[in-house]
């Protein structure tokens, strides 16, 4: 069988602090088993990760450095898509730390299933300090990201076709059927990238002996913006390409939306009102529930902030979804 030749492309900006890092971990991944070229898309960043980069290209002229003008991520994929020579071509996020067989796992895998089209792994979330930490349990817990496979099976043994992969293995010729990924999108333009690969036929594979260590925002404030955007641009790769979002895309907004009527008629009949309190003790309830987990391993003391975390992610998406419908970038498309 010809060796998997990967064409790993690192879309970053601002990195400074963990880009070293992953650059010395991704060229330690040497093997008789793959070929690798290493492509960092630049966005223009305004610290020292270009810096960095070019300190290491210095030594190693296999990386690739390319700028991105328009500094988002589709941009970013396509350029680094169009540049690349490899047969499987798979993005890194710059916030990311990875084994030294990783590219091997990969390779395991792309072997023994060759007629998968995208294949991925799992992403063991890491926060730094005591918030960041309470944000990443919140991102791996079910109660979080509801049925997401790769952030809930970590530590465990599975491996199978599933909806999606993050640091997807994709094949070269996808991008030559589908076409690449949307720039009128900012964010979540993989949803509707991997919308248009199903409605193509194509598949996702994936296998927990691939892991990731994914570095999530350290603060609530950084956790919320995120939130928001998420949740508006989910919306707008919906519209889009309709069906773009799943089930657990659009559940904050639902709930948003029906939180929002409950509260409103809840002044105008005591019933309601009633409901409205039921509802309100019920997601209280499985809220606290779901944040024991984290207490039992930092304390007691964690457990209202965790509460509040998994507040703000289900509000400030569902949040972002309701506005997007009155911004100018869903109009636009």
């Amino acid at each position: 069988m010809k060796k998997p030749f990967f064409s790993v492309l690192l879309v970053v900006r601002n990195e400074e602090r963990d880009i070293e890092g992953l650059l010395t971990q991704l060229l330690k991944q040497q093997s008789e088993q793959f070929l690798m070229e290493l492509i960092v898309i630049d966005g223009m960043s305004t610290d020292q990760t270009k810096a960095i980069v070019m300190r290491y290209q210095a030594t190693y002229p296999q990386i690739k450095l390319l700028e991105n003008p328009r500094q988002t991520l589709p941009a970013g994929w396509n350029i680094g898509i169009r540049a690349a020579q490899g047969d499987y071509i798979l993005r890194i996020d710059g916030h990311t730390a990875i084994p030294d067989d990783f590219l091997l796992r990969y390779t395991k895998t792309i072997e023994a299933h060759p007629e998968a089209d995208v294949v991925g792994g799992v992403i063991d979330s890491k926060g730094r300090g005591f918030q960041g930490e309470i944000n990443a349990y919140v991102y791996a817990h079910p109660f979080g990201v509801g049925n997401s496979k790769f952030r809930t099976l970590k530590n465990t043994s599975w491996e199978g076709y599933v909806d999606t992969v993050p640091y997807g293995a994709y094949k070269r010729e996808i991008f030559a059927e589908v076409g690449f990924f949307n720039e009128t999108l900012k964010r979540n333009e993989d949803i509707e990238f991997h919308k248009r690969m199903k409605d193509a036929g194509k598949r996702f594979f994936l296998s927990t002996t691939i892991t990731s260590t994914y570095f999530v925002r350290p603060t609530l404030r950084t956790l919320i913006k995120k939130s928001l955007g998420d949740g508006k641009w989910t919306v707008i790769a919906n519209k889009r390409t309709p069906g773009a979002s799943g089930v657990r895309q659009k559940a904050p907004l639902v709930a948003f939306v029906l939180g929002l009527l409950f509260t409103i008629l809840s002044f105008f009949h005591l019933y309601l009102f009633a409901a409205f309190l039921l509802m309100v003790s019920l997601y209280v309830g499985v809220n606290a529930y779901a944040s024991v987990g984290i207490a039992r391993k930092k304390g007691w003391r964690a457990l209202f902030p965790c509460m509040v975390t998994f507040f703000c992610l289900h509000f400030f998406r569902g949040w972002g979804s309701f506005s997007a419908y009155f911004s100018r970038d869903y109009w636009r498309l």
